[in-house]
């Protein structure tokens, strides 16, 4: 039998962009998941949070949309990002 991993595996890093509404605290999201958080202004709703960067694995990812829920913000949206066009991150992104 000749099996082939699929093309994303569930188990390996990647980036992902999840947007949430509601406003969370650039530095506790960079300090607890090393995401790079931004505020998006939304002109007819509430402000959403845009989290951005890798994660170890879907077990994490899944671990990141629970602690959101249980924190009571509403995920709009997850996006595993093409590592290639993945911008890389300066030295001075997440310091407050």
């Amino acid at each position: 039998m000749n099996e082939q991993l699929p093309e994303n595996p569930f188990d390996l890093p990647a980036h992902y962009r999840i947007t949430v509404t509601g406003i969370l605290d650039n530095s506790w999201v960079e300090r607890h998941w090393g995401l790079a958080s931004s505020l998006v202004e939304v002109r007819d709703g509430p402000d959403q949070t845009l989290l951005v960067g890798e994660v170890t694995d879907q077990a994490a990812l899944a671990g990141i949309l629970a602690a959101l829920y249980n924190m009571q913000h509403t995920v709009v949206s997850v996006e595993r990002l093409d590592p290639d066009t993945v911008p890389a991150r300066t030295d001075t992104e997440g310091e407050a």
